[in-house]
């Protein structure tokens, strides 16, 4: 248990010590690095200090949450087809690993805020959270509508309503859950009992903001794009955002409560009904059957999500100082390299001795093209659109209006031809507003 909290630690300590000094695969991939570190310490604290945990006590319920986690998130990859709020950059080229990847990084989420949430139990943060005030035998049929209409809102107005994905699914599932016996919020709050209620929201809130820390300096990130907050940004988060985490843990928390009804009311959480390995049910056959068919409509659903994300989620791969400059000197391109610095941001950070081993007549134009590359990690086939239009910098870009330069950029980009796929305007938004940029916050 205790080796479980070195391990952690010790990979989380790496993984940001590789991160800022560009050493791969942690600078590559720090998200994968960071959160499995994190787990891995959590897991062995919980262990070691409360005697419960996953990994080692309750391998089973682990391999179950880490399958569900990466579900679940290719679940709102796909609503997110809909409503075009992120998007990711610096992937590493087509291939198996990125589709193995995806698995893996989506796998940490549930683990993740759920061994936060259960280290807040433990620690009784806050102590305990009752009041008066209790919840109505009518308040499942008002979930049920509150939800339905949180459901359908954002499908039918993404740019105004997005933010209720976050919670509709909670409000249409914890009646459900209530109903059959499942561990409920809305049982919980018939009682007046709030505790488990804000204990997820703050573990939402924490892990919000390790999953923002981890992404900002990694190679491989997500960008937001929401509708009305592109201009203000803590690391890539506009500062509203950071509010949509705590109802998304609560929200994860139903769905795989009301999951857990087909397994016959064994459960990851030890507190939950049935949660104790000494107190689990057997499975009736038709929830079984049920759940069968649910694993195998998950996996398919994962997969085609996948496939669409390629399309219209994915903007930009990996690639190395020799892709970016490969039309504009690959001899300068190859001396930048054999000095150890295999990535755009590397040089920039390098630069004024990187302008040495680099032609004078080509210094400016080359780090004008590593800057615009790097920006957002927008890549080289954006980064040479942009120059096609006349925007050959840093400096160019921030004075750009998103309205004028998308439709140049779209109208440039069908006769060049240089992207595959459509632009969308918010994704131009992003580069102008980074564009200005000058720290973390902006």
């Amino acid at each position: 248990m205790k080796l479980m909290m070195i391990l952690g630690l010790a990979t989380i300590a790496l993984t940001f010590w590789g991160t800022i000094h560009y050493i791969s695969p942690f600078y590559t991939h720090t998200y994968p690095f960071a959160w499995y570190g994190l787990i891995l310490f959590l897991d062995g604290l919980l262990w070691w200090r409360w005697n419960e945990g996953l990994i080692l006590k309750r391998p089973r319920e682990f391999a179950v949450l880490l399958f569900w986690s990466a579900i679940f998130w290719f679940f709102f990859e796909a609503w997110n087809l809909r409503l075009k709020d992120w998007y990711y950059v610096g992937v590493p080229p087509d291939g198996l690993w990125p589709h193995v990847e995806a698995y893996l990084d989506f796998a940490t989420v549930l683990p993740g805020m759920f061994l936060v949430y259960r280290l807040l139990c433990c620690l009784k943060i806050p102590r305990r959270v009752k009041t008066r005030f209790v919840l109505k035998d009518w308040s499942q049929k008002a979930s049920l509508l509150a939800g339905s209409f949180m459901l359908v809102l954002p499908l039918a107005f993404p740019n105004y309503f997005f933010p209720m994905v976050w919670g509709a699914f909670a409000f249409l599932l914890e009646p459900l859950c209530a109903k059959f016996g499942a561990r409920s919020l809305l049982a919980d709050g018939k009682k007046g009992e709030w505790t488990t209620l804000v204990r997820l929201l703050l573990a939402g809130i924490i892990c919000g903001g390790y999953w923002e820390l981890c992404n900002f300096w990694s190679l491989e990130k997500w960008i937001y794009t929401v509708p009305f907050f592109s201009e203000g940004k803590f690391f890539e988060m506009p500062y509203l955002g950071f509010l949509g985490f705590p109802p998304f843990c609560v929200e994860c928390f139903v769905m795989i409560n009301a999951l857990y009804l087909l397994r016959g009311g064994r459960h990851w959480d030890p507190k939950a009904p049935n949660g104790e390995p000494g107190r689990k049910k057997a499975a009736g056959m038709t929830q079984r059957v049920i759940y069968f068919a649910l694993i195998v409509l998950a996996v398919f659903l994962s997969e085609w999500s996948y496939s669409k994300m390629k399309i219209h989620t994915i903007d930009s791969r990996s690639e190395s100082i020799t892709q970016v400059l490969h039309d504009i000197s690959p001899n300068d391109a190859r001396k930048l390299r054999q000095k150890g610095w295999p990535y755009p941001e590397q040089v920039l950070d390098n630069w004024e001795e990187a302008k040495m081993l680099i032609r004078l007549s080509l210094r400016e134009k080359i780090r004008q093209r590593l800057e615009l590359a790097n920006l957002l990690r927008m890549g080289t086939t954006n980064a040479r659109l942009l120059e096609m239009a006349g925007i050959d910098s840093r400096e160019k870009l921030g004075g750009q209006k998103a309205d004028e330069l998308f439709l140049e950029l779209t109208k440039l980009n069908q006769r060049l031809r240089l992207r595959d796929r459509p632009l969308l305007k918010r994704r131009v938004a992003a580069w102008i507003n980074t564009a200005k940029r000058q720290s973390v916050f902006y």
